[in-house]
C-alpha cells in the first residue's frame, strides 16, 4: 500500500508540473503578443513618416577638402548629417554632397571620407530620403552579428570580402558606415563617436 501511495503521489506531482508548464507557456505567449501589438503602431508611424518624405529637384554637387567646409555642406542637406564629434581622434579627408536619381525624383547623399589616427580609411554616408535603401552599395551580405547602436537605433551589419557596412534608418534619414575589416574590433567605439549634425537658420 505504501508503494502505491508513493507512486500515486508522483503521478499527481507530474500532472501538476505539466499543468503549470502549460500555464507558463500561455502567459509567455500572451506577453509576447502584447509586446508585438504595442510595438507595431510605432513602427507603422515611422514607416509612414519615411514614405511621406518628398523627393528633391536636382542641384549641383558640393565638394570640400577641408573640415571647415562641413558647415556649409550640412546646411545644404535636407536632414541631419552623420559625422564625428570633436575629440574623436578621426582625421577628415574630404566630403561630397550630390543628388542621385531615385523613384520619380532625386535623393541626396552626403559622403564623408575620414581616416583613423593610424591611417585606416572609413566612409560615412547620410542619405535622404530614409527609404532610399537601394542607393546603398551592392556586394554586401547579412551576418549573424548585430551592428552597434547608432543614435539610439538598432543597426544592420553586413560584410563583403574585405569590408563591413553598418546602416540604420531614423525617421528622417538613412545612415551608413563603411570600413575595412581591420576596424571590426573598433566598430562600437566608432559608433559612439558619431553624431547627427544640423545647422540652425539663426546661426
Amino acid at each position: 500500500m505504501a508503494v502505491r501511495k508513493k507512486s500515486s503521489g508522483k503521478v499527481i506531482g507530474r500532472a501538476i508540473l505539466h499543468i503549470l508548464s502549460i500555464l507558463l507557456a500561455l502567459v509567455l505567449l500572451v506577453i509576447c503578443c502584447l509586446t508585438l501589438v504595442l510595438a507595431q503602431p510605432q513602427e507603422d508611424s515611422r514607416t509612414q513618416s519615411r514614405a511621406s518624405q518628398p523627393l528633391l529637384s536636382p542641384s549641383p554637387a558640393y565638394n570640400i577638402n577641408e573640415e571647415t567646409g562641413l558647415r556649409e555642406l550640412v546646411a545644404g542637406f535636407p536632414v541631419p548629417v552623420m559625422s564625428f564629434m570633436s575629440g574623436s581622434g578621426m582625421q577628415f579627408v574630404s566630403a561630397t554632397s550630390s543628388d542621385l536619381a531615385f523613384g520619380n525624383g532625386f535623393a541626396r547623399v552626403a559622403t564623408l571620407y575620414w581616416q583613423t589616427e593610424d591611417g585606416i580609411p572609413l566612409i560615412l554616408r547620410s542619405i535622404y530620403p530614409a527609404s532610399a535603401l537601394s542607393l546603398l552599395e551592392t556586394g554586401f551580405h547579412f551576418t549573424p552579428v548585430a551592428g552597434p547602436t547608432l543614435f539610439g537605433c538598432a543597426s544592420v551589419r553586413m560584410e563583403s570580402n574585405d569590408a563591413i557596412r553598418v546602416h540604420t534608418a531614423t525617421e528622417t534619414g538613412l545612415y551608413a558606415i563603411n570600413c575595412p575589416k581591420a576596424l571590426t574590433d573598433r566598430l562600437s567605439t566608432i559608433a559612439r563617436s558619431l553624431q547627427l549634425f544640423t545647422v540652425s537658420e539663426d546661426t
